[in-house]
């Protein structure tokens, strides 16, 4: 970390000093158990793919049930639940400060009301 000033503050002083206390302890962790760190090593590819989100844990189960496409025999109850389900659920995202996730997620209920508008307009429901 660089800082510019004219002159070290205290808030400054107590910020290096904690730093410097932080690394005492993980200097002697690492060589209490052999470590040696290391720099890593990402191609450049790998840290878009990561910032864009593409290299995320796999889905979850719930995930998973989510993704099923829903067919004209789905009763648009089960379909309205689902969807009141996901609201709830990004909300829920959106609280925790997990942004990316509940945009997901309204993408998801968007096209979800989309295909029950559609099936409303084609009389299946």
């Amino acid at each position: 970390v660089l800082m510019y000033a004219d002159s070290v503050t205290d808030s400054m002083k107590a910020a290096i000093s904690e730093t410097q206390r932080r690394r005492q302890i993980q200097l002697a962790y690492n060589t209490e158990h052999g470590i040696d760190p290391q720099t890593i090593r990402k191609k450049v590819t790998d840290i878009l793919l990561s910032l864009r989100g593409e290299d995320q844990a796999p889905t979850t189960p719930k995930r998973e049930r989510r993704r099923k496409v829903t067919h004209p025999e789905m009763p648009t109850e089960e379909l309205e639940r689902l969807i009141q389900g996901l609201e709830e659920e990004m909300h829920q995202a959106a609280k925790d400060l997990r942004f990316e996730y509940a945009a997901r997620l309204r993408d998801e209920v968007q096209e979800l009301r989309k295909e029950l508008r559609q099936l409303r307009e084609a009389g299946v429901a």
